[in-house]
């Protein structure tokens, strides 16, 4: 379920800047950085992930890889702020609904946008080898277990 006012920025009636540490996510690989769209990397705690991203450097005309970007994990906190310090505005959309005709909110500038990054597919592989090499110290540990047990 999504907000009343994020619906409204997805019709184009509110003009929003993403809020990348909005939603962070957490897989087997640890915290991911800065929105687990881009795939830019992990950090093994929240404090690192929070003290060691460049924030700002993120979202919508800051980042290529944003540039088409209007999902959910950084623009409804965006959306969930804006409620909470519009309290009116959010109530006259839940009133009368989402405008889905007139003229839509301006686009955001992507002239300065940074280029993009790929790295996923290196962290994977580094993660992957790090996974492989604790169950393998793990496999290795228990066999001596057992052979001690067993003399």
């Amino acid at each position: 379920m999504h907000s009343g006012l994020f619906l409204d920025f997805l019709a184009g009636n509110q003009e929003y800047e993403c809020t990348p540490w909005g939603m962070p996510a957490r897989n087997i690989f640890g915290w991911q950085k800065p929105c687990y769209l881009l795939g830019e990397g992990y950090t093994q705690t929240f404090k690192e992930l929070m003290d060691t991203t460049d924030w700002e450097t993120y979202g919508t005309g800051k980042y290529e890889k944003c540039a088409d970007c209007m999902a959910h994990c950084g623009y409804e906190p965006t959306a969930a702020d804006a409620a909470i310090s519009n309290p009116f505005k959010a109530m006259w959309v839940a009133m009368r609904g989402v405008k889905t005709t007139g003229p839509m909110a301006p686009e955001i500038d992507m002239t300065q946008q940074r280029p993009a990054q790929y790295i996923f597919s290196s962290e994977v592989q580094k993660r992957l080898s790090d996974i492989r090499k604790e169950e393998a110290e793990a496999a290795k540990a228990k066999l001596e277990r057992k052979a001690s047990t067993a003399a």
